[in-house]
């Protein structure tokens, strides 16, 4: 489960205050979007299997973040990599928001 505390979100709560949170299970098709530096978040444990994508867009691919991955050289196979995954997120990302 993706546990997104809309308390303080501390390790310890303020003497007073009471825990509040929103837990969202690990369902097939579920799309969650959110600020990760403004949301407070854990992922608890689980017994059965799932898969996540994670992702952080936080400003535009550059060349230079294609080199950088490359380990200091663009490669023409990483780059066709980097965009299909682009395009697959996309794609996903609009599916997901137009249903």
């Amino acid at each position: 489960k993706l546990r997104m505390h809309m308390d303080s979100g501390g390790d310890e709560l303020p003497p007073g205050e009471q825990p509040s949170f929103l837990d969202v299970a690990p369902k097939g098709g579920t799309l969650v979007l959110f600020n990760s530096d403004k949301v407070p978040h854990e992922v608890l444990n689980t017994e059965s299997e799932r898969i996540a994508i994670v992702g952080w867009y936080n400003r535009p691919v550059t060349a230079n973040d294609i080199a950088e991955l490359s380990g200091g050289e663009v490669s023409p196979v990483r780059v066709g990599a980097l965009a299909v995954a682009a395009g697959l997120v996309t794609v996903g990302l609009i599916n997901a928001l137009g249903s």
